[in-house]
This record gives structure tokens, C-alpha cells and sequence, in this order.
């Protein structure tokens, strides 16, 4: 019983961490995707969370009945080839993106903290990343396992201790500040949709710890919920703080650095460790599938597209999650669906078994192929 419960949040916390970045963290994401909506911000938060669930719950119930070892396995069956290869390049561009976007972030924290000028800070980052590329610090990744569940933490108990000791009479938010679109409902479809890219890719490696199809089922179930609730604790906290983190490009940082320095301090360490994981486990599945197709020496490649990165990610933190996830979103749409209707046929088969409408089974067949 134990074991099955360890094994269970080990899943959720992987499930987690795709979706717990630094943007995240920063509470960039959830006020442009949720804040705000005003109360519908809320909504939007609650859908997102049930949404992740059932993604959470499909997919890795997939890998563990199908056996699926990788993402491949689990994309072109369920969209098909012609699909399937422009998910892969919407999967590489992706991660390109996010290697933008947290060096961005980085350097920001970084211009703050050693008071030089944002351009020469993302330079900074750009370097460090390209220096764990070129020699091949893979252990980072294993760090990121760590990282996840103290920043979760760090997020719930700072974020906790600010709305108690925050006098809670603001509660509104401005009605003249720019959205990702013009609705909560879209715009949480939008966001669950550019996570489950990175979502899907992680969980369909995660064979190995799903050890029964209850720990399959209720490791994504809880890591949804998870997520929304800790959106949540989140957006009240923009909330209660508006107008004074309105444009600020790290809001949840400014939030607890005004609150409390110490906590500031450490906050600010920890989001800056995460945006560095982040970037350099994004950057090397980016220049691992670039490598794939260019033959050309990683010591070349490596600087070339570092090169690229810091122009794009002088654009700023906020600007770049507000272009680019939302057009990702967009992407992934289609993924998302896909999965959902997977789960629609699972529900089909679980409650009629083999004696399932010919009707129904041919439907989801046709959809598949």
C-alpha cells in the first residue's frame, strides 16, 4: 500500500514538473493566462486542472496497457503519419522556444541581482547554457527531479504565509491590460494545450515507474489536480498584490521579495535554478532532433544556435510567453482533442467491452489511422 502510494506521487511530481517551469513559478503564465478574467480566472484554473487530470489519466493509462516506450509510439498511432510529423515539428520548435523563453527569464533575475544591463545578462545565460551543451552535463537532468518538488513547496509555503500576513481588501483586478485572448474558457484550453506538447513527450518515457494501471490512472489524476490547486494559491496571490506587480516581469518573485527579503532571496535562487534546467533540458532535446537532421558537428551547431537565441531572447520574459505559448497553444490543439477523444474511446470500450456498437469501435478506428 505504501509502495503503490510512493510510486504514485513519484509519477505525479514528473507529471508536475513538465508543467511546473519557471514561468510558472514566476506567475508570468498564470496572469496572462488566467488573472486576468477576474473571477473567471478562477474557471479558467478549475478547467485547466480537470483537463490536466484527464490527460494526465489517458495517456499514462496508454503507456501502461500498450506498453509504450517513447513518444513516437504513443503520437502516430493516436494522429497518424502526416500529423504525427508535424506534431514532431511542432514538438522541436517547441523546444526551442522554451529555451528562448527561461533565458529570457534568466536573464532578467540575473540584471537584477548584479545591476547590469538585460542584454548582457541574457548573454551571461546564453553562455552558461552553451558551456553545459558542449560538455555534456546530462546530470542536470536528473537535478530537475529534485528542483520540482522544492519549488512546489517553496511556492505553497511562501504563497501561504503571504496571504495570511496580507491584508486581503484589494481583490480586483485592471480591466485595461492586454490578454492572450478575449475569454478564460479559450484561453484555458490554450494553455493546457501548449503544456500537453511537453506533457506527452515526458510521460510516455515514464513506462518503467507505472507498475499497475491504478498507479498509472491515479498518478495523473492527482498531478492534475495538483496543478490547479497550486494555480490557484497562485492567482490569489496576483490578486491580492494588483496593481503593484501589474508589469512586473517575475510578479510571484516581486510578491515575496517585498513581503519577506530572506524568502525573496531564496526564491530568486531557486526560480533561477529552475529557469537554467529548464533551458539546457528543452535546448538539448531541441539540438538533439536538430542534430538529427543536420549533419553537422555538435561543436558548431551548439554556438550557432546559441547565437540565435540571445537576439529572441532579448524580445523580454513576459512578451515571449505571451506570443509564443499562445500560438503553441494553438498548435497543440489538435493533440489535445486526439487525447481526449482516446479517452472517450476507452470509456466505450470499458463500458461495453467486446460488445461495443460496431458503430462506435469503427468510429474511433477511422479516427486513429
Amino acid at each position: 500500500m505504501f509502495g503503490d502510494i510512493k510510486d504514485i506521487l513519484k509519477v505525479a511530481s514528473i507529471y508536475m514538473a513538465t508543467v511546473i517551469g519557471a514561468g510558472f513559478a514566476s506567475g508570468q503564465e498564470i496572469m496572462q493566462f488566467f488573472s486576468f478574467y477576474y473571477e473567471g480566472g478562477f474557471y479558467g484554473i478549475i478547467l485547466a486542472g480537470i483537463l490536466f487530470a484527464l490527460i494526465g489519466y489517458i495517456v499514462l493509462v496508454k503507456v501502461y496497457s500498450e506498453r509504450i516506450r517513447n513518444y513516437e509510439e504513443f503520437l502516430f498511432p493516436t494522429v497518424g503519419w502526416v500529423i504525427g510529423w508535424i506534431m514532431e515539428i511542432v514538438v522541436t520548435l517547441f523546444m526551442g522556444s522554451v529555451l528562448c523563453i527561461m533565458v529570457a527569464g534568466a536573464g532578467n533575475i540575473i540584471s537584477n541581482a548584479i545591476s547590469i544591463p538585460y542584454r548582457y545578462a541574457t548573454l551571461i545565460a546564453v553562455i552558461l547554457c552553451m558551456i553545459a551543451f558542449l560538455t555534456d552535463i546530462k546530470g542536470i537532468v536528473t537535478l530537475s527531479s529534485f528542483v520540482t518538488p522544492i519549488l512546489v513547496l517553496g511556492i505553497l509555503g511562501a504563497g501561504f504565509y503571504v496571504i495570511v500576513n496580507r491584508d486581503i481588501g484589494i481583490f480586483s483586478l485592471a480591466s485595461d491590460f492586454d490578454s492572450v485572448t478575449n475569454n478564460w474558457f479559450v484561453s484555458s484550453l490554450l494553455y493546457v494545450s501548449y503544456n500537453s506538447i511537453s506533457g506527452v513527450v515526458v510521460m510516455c518515457s515514464l513506462l518503467p515507474y507505472l507498475k499497475s494501471r491504478k498507479i498509472a490512472a491515479a498518478g495523473g489524476i492527482f498531478g492534475g489536480l495538483m496543478l490547479s490547486f497550486i494555480a490557484i494559491v497562485l492567482n490569489i496571490l496576483l490578486y491580492l498584490f494588483y496593481p503593484e506587480i501589474i508589469s512586473d516581469e517575475l510578479p510571484i518573485l516581486s510578491i515575496i521579495g517585498r513581503h519577506n527579503s530572506i524568502l525573496g532571496e531564496l526564491y530568486k535562487i531557486l526560480l533561477l535554478l529552475a529557469m537554467f534546467i529548464s533551458a539546457i533540458t528543452s535546448g538539448y532535446g531541441f539540438i538533439e532532433r536538430i542534430g538529427n537532421k543536420v549533419k553537422v558537428s555538435r561543436k558548431i551547431l551548439i554556438p550557432v544556435i546559441c547565437g540565435f537565441i540571445v537576439p529572441i531572447s532579448n524580445v523580454g520574459f513576459s512578451e515571449l510567453i505571451s506570443s509564443v505559448y499562445p500560438l503553441f497553444g494553438y498548435m497543440g490543439m489538435f493533440m489535445l482533442f486526439m487525447i481526449l477523444l482516446q479517452g472517450l474511446n476507452m470509456l466505450v470500450s470499458r463500458l461495453f467491452g467486446r460488445g461495443a456498437p460496431a458503430s462506435l469501435k469503427g468510429a474511433f478506428k477511422n479516427r486513429n489511422q
